[in-house]
Formats: C-alpha cells, sequence, structure tokens
C-alpha cells in the first residue's frame, strides 16, 4: 500500500494520474488548507482511485490515521507539497520510498518556494527542502520540463479531465472567461487593493466576462457575472464547451491556461502586470500570448539625455518601451553625438510616443533642461543612455507617488549584476529611505541613482533646474536644493540595470561614475 497525500484540488487531479499510470493501491490523505467547499469535494474524489481516504480538518486525524492504517505495511509516500509539516510528521524516510508530484504553477515558474532557501528545515529530525528533493525516487509531471527536479527524475504522465460523456456543441457561440488569482501577498491589505484594481481593469478591457472567483481570494469586481464554482477549471471548461463553441480564456499566469490552451476550441491569453513580469515570461515561452495591464494611467515624460552612445542607447529605449506602465513619452535629447547614436534612435521614431531631439553639445545638464522644457506632463522620469529599466520600473514607482501626494521625488535601487535582477520584481518593504534621514544623508551621499528617479516637473523648476556650471554631479546638486524633510522616498527595491559600456573597465568606469556622482575626481577616489 502507498499513501498520496494531497493539499489542493489541483493535486488530487494530478493524484488521479500518478494513480492510473502506476496501477498501485493507493491510502489517499488530504489535508483541508480553506474553508472553500472544493476542499471537502475534491476530498471525497480522492475515494475514487484510493482505497481508503483520510480528510484531515481537526486535531483527531492522528489517531484515526493510526486506526486505519493498522497492520497495514506503507510502501512508498507520494507528495506534491514537498515542505508541507503535517506530511513530513507521517512521511518516516527510514520505512517508506519517497516518490513526488506537481504542485501546480511551480513546476514551470521559477523562482519559487521550492527552488528558494532549500537548506530551510521542512520536517522532523532536521530534515531540509534539499533532503526531501534529494530523496524522492521520481517526479510524476503533467508538464514538459520542471524547475525543481533535474531531468533524469521526471516521469511523465498524461492528465485528461475530459469526461466520458462530453458533447461539444456547435452552435458558434463564445464565451469569455477570466481566472481570477491573488497578486502579491493575498494577505497584504496593499496587494488585495493591487489585485482589485488589475482585475477590474482586465474585466474592463475584456468587456462581457465570466469572472471565476479564486476560492481564497476575495475581490469586489461590479463588471462581470461572478461564477463560484465547485470545480477546478480544468474540469469546469469541458461544462462551458458543453454550451459554447468556442471559450476564450484569460488570467494573470494562472496554470490552468496552458492546460486548457490546446483543448479544441478554446484559447488563451495572459495579463503582463508589474508582479507579474517573470511568470508572463515563461507562460510566453509555452506558447501563451500576453496583454499588457500598467496598474496606474498616470502620464510620464521620461527625459534621456544621450551623447555618443550608440553601443548602448538602443536597449536603453526597449527597456522603455518594454515597460508595464504605457502611458508615457520618450524624450531623447542627443547631446551633438558624433557616432552613430542618432541613427540607432530614428529607428524608434515609428513609435509615436518616441520624440528624438538634437542640440549643440553643451553637456549634460543643458540636454536634461532642454528634455524638461519640452516636457508637458506633470510627471518627469530619468533614464540615462547606457541603463536599462526594469518592466516594473514605472508601474511600481509611479503607484508610490499616487499614493502620497506630498512626494515630489521618488527612486529605487538599481545593480551592475543583471542576475540580481532576473526572476521579476522582489519588493523590499524594509529599509525605505524617506523624511529628515533621506534630507540628512543627502547632505554627505548622493542616495538617488539618476536612472531610477521620477519628480514633479514643478519642483525641479522650482529648484531652479539642473546647473551647468555642476556636470559630472548635477544630479546631487539638483536634489541638495530641491529635497525636504517630507517630499521624498527612496525605494529599496530593484528597478534598474546599471550598465557599463567596456566589459574590461566596469570596475574603473564604476568607480569614476561613482566618484563624479559625489563631487570627486577618480583620482580622489583611488589615492
Amino acid at each position: 500500500m502507498n499513501i498520496i497525500f494531497c493539499t489542493s484540488p489541483f493535486q488530487v487531479l494530478v493524484a488521479r494520474e500518478v494513480a492510473k499510470y502506476t496501477g498501485e493501491k493507493f491510502f489517499g490523505i488530504y489535508l483541508k488548507m480553506s474553508n472553500d467547499n472544493r476542499q471537502k469535494i475534491y476530498a471525497e474524489k480522492m475515494k475514487e482511485f484510493c482505497e481508503d481516504t483520510l480528510f484531515i480538518d481537526n486535531k483527531e486525524w492522528v489517531s484515526e490515521l493510526r486506526e486505519k492504517l493498522a497492520n497495514i505495511k506503507i510502501d512508498k509516500f507520494y507528495l506534491a507539497s514537498l515542505d508541507n509539516p503535517v506530511a513530513h510528521m507521517i512521511f518516516n524516510p527510514n520505512f517508506m520510498r519517497l516518490f513526488t508530484f506537481d504542485d501546480g504553477s511551480t513546476s514551470i515558474i521559477s523562482p519559487n518556494m521550492y527552488t528558494r532557501y532549500t537548506d530551510r528545515v521542512v520536517g522532523p529530525e532536521d530534515i531540509t527542502l534539499e533532503n526531501v528533493i534529494n530523496l524522492s525516487n521520481g517526479h510524476y509531471t503533467i508538464f514538459d520540463t520542471n524547475t525543481v527536479f533535474p531531468t533524469e527524475k521526471l516521469i511523465k504522465i498524461p492528465f485528461d479531465t475530459k469526461p466520458d460523456d462530453f458533447l461539444k456543441v456547435t452552435n458558434g457561440k463564445t464565451v469569455k472567461v477570466f481566472l481570477g488569482q491573488a497578486l502579491g501577498n493575498y494577505v497584504d491589505e496593499k496587494d488585495i487593493k493591487i489585485t482589485e484594481k488589475l482585475t477590474r481593469k482586465a474585466l474592463e478591457e475584456i468587456g462581457n466576462t465570466l469572472y471565476y472567483a479564486h476560492p481564497r481570494v476575495t475581490v469586489n469586481v461590479e463588471n462581470a457575472e461572478t461564477i463560484q464554482s465547485d470545480k477546478c477549471f480544468e474540469e469546469e471548461i469541458y461544462d462551458l464547451l458543453s454550451n459554447y463553441e468556442n471559450a476564450e480564456v484569460y488570467g494573470f499566469y494562472s496554470t490552468s491556461l496552458l492546460l486548457v490552451k490546446d483543448i479544441p476550441g478554446v484559447s488563451v491569453r495572459c495579463f503582463r502586470t508589474f508582479l507579474t513580469t517573470n511568470e508572463v515570461k515563461i507562460l510566453g515561452e509555452y506558447g501563451v500570448e500576453s496583454i499588457d495591464l500598467p496598474l496606474s494611467d498616470t502620464a510620464v515624460d521620461i527625459i534621456m539625455p544621450v551623447y555618443n552612445r550608440e553601443k548602448t542607447v538602443g536597449n536603453a529605449i526597449e527597456s522603455v518601451l518594454n515597460q508595464t506602465h504605457k502611458n508615457f513619452r520618450l524624450i531623447i535629447v542627443d547631446d551633438g553625438s558624433r557616432d552613430g547614436t542618432e541613427e540607432v534612435c530614428r529607428k524608434y521614431l515609428n513609435d509615436e510616443r518616441v520624440i528624438y531631439h538634437k542640440v549643440l553639445h553643451g553637456g549634460i545638464s543643458r540636454a536634461l533642461n532642454a528634455g524638461i522644457s519640452l516636457a508637458t506632463a506633470e510627471y518627469i522620469a530619468r533614464q540615462d543612455s547606457d541603463d536599462e529599466w526594469m518592466p516594473w520600473h514605472l508601474d511600481f514607482l509611479l503607484n508610490e507617488l499616487e499614493q502620497n501626494d506630498k512626494l515630489d521625488i521618488i527612486g529605487s535601487k538599481v545593480d551592475a549584476d543583471r542576475n540580481k535582477l532576473q526572476g521579476g520584481i522582489k519588493r523590499n518593504n524594509f529599509n525605505n529611505l524617506s523624511g529628515e534621514e533621506l534630507w540628512f544623508k543627502l547632505a554627505y551621499k548622493n542616495m538617488f541613482n539618476h536612472s531610477t528617479v521620477i519628480y514633479k516637473k514643478s519642483a525641479v523648476e522650482e529648484a531652479g533646474g539642473y546647473d551647468p556650471e555642476c556636470d559630472g554631479f548635477e544630479d546631487w546638486h539638483l536634489w541638495a536644493r530641491m529635497v525636504t524633510k517630507d517630499n521624498a522616498l527612496v525605494m529599496n527595491t530593484l528597478t534598474a540595470y546599471y550598465g557599463l559600456p567596456e566589459e574590461d573597465d566596469k570596475g574603473m568606469i564604476f568607480r569614476s561614475r561613482l566618484a563624479k556622482s559625489r563631487g570627486l575626481r577618480l583620482e580622489d577616489v583611488l589615492e
């Protein structure tokens, strides 16, 4: 006899396929993880492929399990939730062989909770997550690849949720469906509001949609018919296709999009938000098309001064055009470049949001002031021609600005190591810098990175703009005149790549730029 342990309706569907594939006998355990109706319903479904089952929803389960398994030898333990403490109370590596199976999006999207912090203890006798992964004798998967287990451990199994009595209609009707999902932390009040706002915007864009609410996510929507289904969508889709010839399925990054996309009559698309750029990129690799969904609709003008940067300016422009935020103009001010910079920039002028303005060479401050004079939006964002924004940059910072009308300027963090910027946005709610602390530190050190800054045009003009006599530390000089004790914020979240032109001179160029930003010569730093 084997034990198969589930904690979600989706896991039950995969467990059913595991039972079919192996042909072995199973004792099924379902651990209740929430209060939605599907928990009990799918626990009952385990009886269809298990000899006996146990539904864990109280503290009496230990004695119940002991009674049910009395005189029964357990050979294998099948687990999807690799770090579940209840599962590890039951699993005994000394007497049972471990096998694993898919736990939803963690199979294809990385980083995830099983690829991070693998040295953490997840069970008795200090067993770590890494130990669990290594103990698995094989991982049963419905996908072609896996983020957690090596290829040699993967056992590909079919995944079929079509009912035996399914009859597809041919009535020409189409239904639009949106799959609800939490974005960010589903218990954080700010993230709940973000999820609600983005969900409403998505539903408005789709129009005339059935909203399939996630059982653990409460979102108040008024522009769609809400469906509370007791089925996983992988099964629900066949009920829809019994009434509609075609189904257009939308969502953020639900695994269901992948699992229904090849069903005849079904098309799928996902929405790319500032919180889901990594997930959507991965879904794209599986053939799921995406639609950009900005959190903010605030207009912003982006000023990019450039001088002889033919090798890097293209990537800088691409990073702007790749933002999830869309309501912007990119004002490129060419400070009299003599290389191929102009030719590179002009390739992007077919996008009406891109403006190219060439001036006589006069230095970065004059170029910046020229850009400010061309700006018409309330907010101005700064971008350097050798740096690159991450797709979430504008949406993330504009959302913060919109929450605090006292702010005149906001910035974030950069890094010259691309590896630290992989895997989507990693918001850090600790060690943000603002108020008197920021105002005080700014007297001794430039606390803003120029390429991450967004400021109010009116505040910069009131401060007198950039001083051409201060090229090299023009930004720091402006902040010193502009920042007060309550109008500035530096977010401790990475949103930009700090580009260094020549690979062999990275260290020296970085020191040189850092020295200039502090009003020093490179020689002063090296002494």
